[in-house]
């Protein structure tokens, strides 16, 4: 029995999808509050724009007003204050621009908050079905998510218990001769743990498989690897007689007559001691 992490999960995520909508509130808000201040921009902008058409030169009595501050000296204070009218109306509009890439910006955060929500609520939905290989890779999508983080201790105790289901869907295939199917469950146990610690089992059973389908090179790989970990003395002396035998089966000679040797060396006893033994005295013979 694996244990069950679902409740903690399932906590966990409640939190999260109540950030997740306190967020979207947030930036709901906030859109709001923009909208309102460009709006106030944009009035101010044509009151701006209407008291220019008021302005002086648009009338007759503009340009007496204009010719007599010619005469009388004041003509450079009118074009100061003419000067700050138009710097207030460019600064003005720059606002307006300036908020407008705020509402477009915020509307897009809204529109990924809103998928971010989808995505949990579909999350959640996996790991309550128990659908454990389902939930992990939809959680490789919300990982862009700056609080990811706090489900990332769960998502690797799903992987493990993935791991490992697939590794015994694996081994109970091997057993029923289905090396194919029982070969590509290993690879997918790796995939999700690629260091168990039953890795040395895994090994040993998918260079098994290898060899039965004929991948030579491969299962002498596997079981080289497997070899490396601990293991009952009958499955350690299988992998080395087998080891040998991939090699025998690769036509490299040499190899398979010194793994040969050793074998029947350190396993006198096995079966497939004499056969080793039989073998090795060909291959030396055939030098």
């Amino acid at each position: 029995m694996h244990p069950d992490h679902t409740d903690v999960i399932l906590e966990e995520l409640a939190r999260l999808r109540e950030e997740v909508v306190n967020t979207r509130n947030v930036s709901i808000k906030t859109d709001n509050l923009i909208k309102n201040l460009s709006s106030e921009v944009k009035e101010i902008t044509q009151k701006q724009r209407q008291l220019e058409r008021k302005s002086f030169f648009n009338s007759a009595v503009a340009y007496i007003l204009f010719t007599v501050l010619i005469f009388t000296g004041l003509y450079l204070t009118f074009d100061a204050r003419l000067e700050k009218h138009q710097a207030d109306q460019a600064l003005f509009e720059k606002k307006e621009a300036a908020y407008k890439n705020e509402i477009t910006q915020i509307k897009s955060d809204l529109g990924r908050w809103q998928q971010i929500e989808r995505e949990l609520l579909e999350f959640e939905r996996l790991v309550r079905d128990g659908k454990k290989e389902q939930a992990v890779a939809k959680f490789s999508s919300l990982r862009r998510v700056r609080f990811s983080g706090l489900l990332e201790d769960l998502i690797v105790r799903f992987k493990a218990e993935v791991a490992q289901e697939k590794f015994e869907a694996g081994l109970e295939l091997y057993e029923q001769g289905a090396f194919s199917k029982a070969d590509e469950a290993f690879i997918k146990s790796l995939e999700y743990n690629a260091e168990p610690e039953y890795v040395g089992n895994l090994l040993y059973h998918q260079g098994m498989a290898a060899l039965h389908i004929k991948d030579y090179p491969r299962a002498a790989e596997l079981l080289r690897q497997s070899l490396s970990h601990k293991h009952a003395r009958q499955v350690l002396a299988d992998a080395r007689y087998h080891l040998a035998f991939a090699h025998d089966r690769m036509g490299e000679k040499r190899t398979a007559r010194d793994l040969y040797f050793r074998f029947y060396e350190r396993h006198a006893q096995h079966p497939l001691a004499k056969v080793a033994r039989q073998r090795y005295k060909q291959l030396r013979g055939g030098q």
